[in-house]
């Protein structure tokens, strides 16, 4: 009678157990509490900087026709985070082909937001596409391009987050976050405060999961990361959610 009880326990127990993480996985991923991505104001520093940045120097300002020839778009309809092939030849040349990264420097740091946020799309592109091409030897001339260029990471880098915001706004698909955390030296507390705020506040679904992924398993955040675990279980897409109940499932484990 005892071992009959003990197991009629045991499957009333187990039977409990398996109820609570369906209810807890049918939370976590399907998201009957989605809430829609809406656009919100980035982190101040971004805009401080560019503001700050010295452009007293007039020799800093690429011509048009050194960009390629091309107009920059005026209408308030056109977008910034489109059109990129002049500054994608650009990147590929100054990294691939060796040629001077002047002209790719004084880009980045040039007095109009358009050719900063440009260029800064153009290199986080080739980036994407030619990080894992062995054959080009990517890697190693991306990691000479970073010594030479080592005296104006700051401008750079404030580049690729004034271009993370405008994709942001604009609804532009981009890798520029695989860019920023991997290939991005410096100022990593920036780039992980960046990286949160688009985890919440950017419409594309993997700049969302990605930007979960590296601020909760590598940004050294404890704050940040908890506040996206709790915000993201409701995203709207199903790749985030299940990007936050891996990282939550990864802290229970005590996964590294």
């Amino acid at each position: 009678m005892n071992i009959r009880l003990t197991f009629k326990n045991l499957i009333i127990a187990t039977s409990i157990i398996a109820m609570v993480v369906v209810v807890f996985l049918v939370y976590a991923l399907a998201g009957l509490n989605a809430r829609p991505v809406v656009f919100a104001d980035p982190p101040t520093f971004v805009e401080r900087y560019a503001t700050e940045m010295d452009h007293s120097d007039p020799l800093s300002q690429p011509t048009e026709l050194e960009i390629g020839g091309g107009q920059v778009a005026t209408s308030k309809f056109a977008k910034l985070t489109t059109d990129l092939s002049d500054e994608e030849a650009l990147v590929f040349n100054v990294i691939l082909d060796g040629e001077s990264s002047d002209l790719l420097v004084r880009l980045f740091a040039h007095p109009e937001k358009v050719q900063r946020v440009k260029v800064a799309m153009a290199f986080a592109a080739v980036n994407a596409k030619f990080s894992h091409n062995e054959e080009t030897g990517f890697e190693e001339k991306r990691r000479q391009f970073w010594l030479d260029v080592e005296e104006h990471i700051p401008d750079i880098q404030n580049a690729f987050f004034e271009a993370l915001i405008t994709s942001a706004e604009e609804g532009t698909n981009n890798k520029i976050p695989y860019t920023l955390a991997w290939w991005m030296p410096g100022q990593e507390h920036k780039t992980v405060k960046l990286l949160a705020w688009a985890a919440k506040h950017h419409p594309d679904p993997w700049v969302r999961r990605f930007s979960v992924f590296f601020v909760v398993e590598h940004g050294q955040h404890e704050e940040l990361a908890d506040s996206l675990l709790l915000n993201r279980i409701h995203d709207p897409d199903y790749v985030v959610r299940k990007e936050v109940l891996a990282q939550r499932f990864r802290r229970f484990t005590g996964g590294k």
